[in-house]
């Protein structure tokens, strides 16, 4: 994933004023840390960083456009064409799609059917 420069620029920042605390800091206990003004600007400073990350998490998700089936059947429809002996090969071909796009069509709506071996 490719990070815009203006946020890797924030990141680095924070990053670089944790770093600066961290060597004033000399907490070894996390007891000591309640008390510690240092530890409590890096608490602060990993907040931000936090909410930095998971904006751009957050925009990541909005911009993503959930894929709409391709496969226009209803289970009924589909177990109906099973019944009538259909492989998933001809039902593919009946809507217009894939052999590979009715296996995830399946998997996404947890059809399992019984193999059923044709003679050729």
């Amino acid at each position: 994933m490719k990070m815009n420069t203006k946020m890797l620029e924030k990141r680095i920042e924070i990053l670089q004023k944790i770093d600066e605390l961290l060597l004033k800091c000399d907490c070894v206990a996390s007891f000591e840390s309640e008390s510690c003004s240092n530890c409590k600007e890096i608490t602060d400073y990993g907040r931000k960083l936090l909410r930095l990350v998971n904006k751009r998490k957050a925009k990541m998700e909005n911009s993503k456009t959930l894929k709409k089936s391709k496969v226009t059947l209803t289970k009924e429809e589909y177990l109906a064409l099973k019944n009538v002996n259909k492989t998933d090969k001809e039902i593919a071909k009946l809507c217009n799609v894939s052999l590979r796009t009715i296996k995830n069509w399946k998997r996404a709506n947890n059809i399992v059917v019984e193999r059923v071996n044709k003679k050729r």
